[in-house]
């Protein structure tokens, strides 16, 4: 399923929120215990595709291309038990 966003060559984009706007949707935040930046009073949302084809719109301080395409190939690698409700999942790129 990965491989297929990837192939779609959806946009990346950013806009930006401020904190109280993210405190008031907190479903915005889909991790269970890494919270996005603060301290700077506004927020980074980072979109996967656009309109009827966006697949995730969330909060995000980290580096990401332009589009989805750019990524290449994936692989599933090793999966690795962190605790009763967390896993960690590697992914071999290209």
């Amino acid at each position: 399923m990965l491989n297929e966003f990837v192939s779609r060559d959806l946009p990346v984009s950013e806009s930006w929120i401020t904190e109280a706007e993210l405190d008031a949707n907190p479903e915005l935040v889909k991790t269970m215990s890494v919270q996005p930046p603060r301290g700077a009073g506004r927020i980074r949302l980072v979109r996967i595709g656009e309109g009827e084809g966006q697949i995730d719109l969330q909060p995000c301080g980290g580096t990401h291309v332009a589009r989805t395409g750019e990524i290449g190939e994936l692989r599933l690698g090793k999966i690795e038990n962190k605790g009763k409700q967390n896993r960690r999942v590697n992914l071999l790129v290209g």
